[in-house]
C-alpha cells in the first residue's frame, strides 16, 4: 500500500509516518516503480502498536526499545499502569 492508504488505515498523517520511518520506528520501506513508498500490513501493525504504546505514556525512545524487545517487561507494565 502507498503512504496515503497507510495514513488512512492507521489514522496518522503521512508526515508522522515519514517521521517514524526516519527515526527507525518502522522499517525503511521499498519503493514502487513509480517511486512511491510501498508499505505492508506489518508496517500498519507496527504503527498501531506505536500508537498504543504512546497512548500508554511511553516516549518514542521507550517505544523503540519495545519494538526492538530491549525493554524490561516489568518496567513496561509499570509504565503502562
Amino acid at each position: 500500500m502507498n503512504i496515503g492508504e497507510l495514513a488512512k488505515q492507521s489514522g496518522l498523517a503521512a508526515s508522522r509516518i515519514r517521521f517514524y520511518e526516519a527515526e527507525g520506528l518502522i522499517s525503511q520501506v521499498g519503493r514502487q516503480a513509480n517511486g512511491y513508498r510501498a508499505y505492508s500490513t506489518h508496517d500498519l501493525q507496527q504503527l498501531k502498536l506505536l500508537q498504543q504504546l504512546q497512548a500508554g505514556g511511553l516516549t518514542l525512545k521507550e517505544c523503540q526499545a519495545c519494538l526492538d524487545t530491549r525493554i524490561d517487561r516489568s518496567l513496561l507494565l509499570e509504565r503502562l499502569q
